[in-house]
């Protein structure tokens, strides 16, 4: 279809919200943030047979040594990480960039719960998200 046929007016921009529940996930890959270059960026495709099978879903670890809003390190961050490392089964080598070690593993399985995020004024629908506290291997 060409731009010059295309009518924006029939577009729906609210895409369906995955529901709540544990999937297994194909992790995709990962990359440092444009925004943030401390930032890893990762996504990963949702592999559960159903209506949301091949949906791509993205989750990302904050630097460790970094601050947050309430002025403590983010050091929660390496620990996540080390948990999806060890859901993935794929091990780490010393010294590996961690980004390189995630492009490695892609196309291994995972599992994690959805949730449902919060909504503010600004976003009104809740944004499904990927508990990265709870990742486990595929099953």
């Amino acid at each position: 279809m060409a731009w010059t046929s295309f009518d924006l007016t029939t577009i729906n921009p609210n895409a369906e919200v995955i529901a709540e529940g544990v999937y297994t996930f194909q992790l995709s890959g990962a990359k440092y943030g444009e925004r943030d270059p401390n930032r890893i960026e990762c996504s990963a495709t949702i592999a559960t047979e159903g209506d949301y099978m091949g949906r791509k879903m993205f989750f990302s670890y904050p630097d460790p040594e970094s601050i947050n809003s309430k002025g403590q390190k983010n050091s929660w961050s390496a620990k996540a990480l080390k948990r999806l490392e060890q859901s993935l089964g794929v091990e780490a080598t010393a010294g590996e960039d961690p980004v390189a070690y995630l492009n490695r593993a892609a196309g291994v399985r995972f599992s994690a719960p959805v949730k449902l995020g919060r909504t503010s004024p600004e976003y009104p629908e809740a944004k499904a998200e990927i508990n990265i506290f709870s990742v486990g291997p595929a099953a």
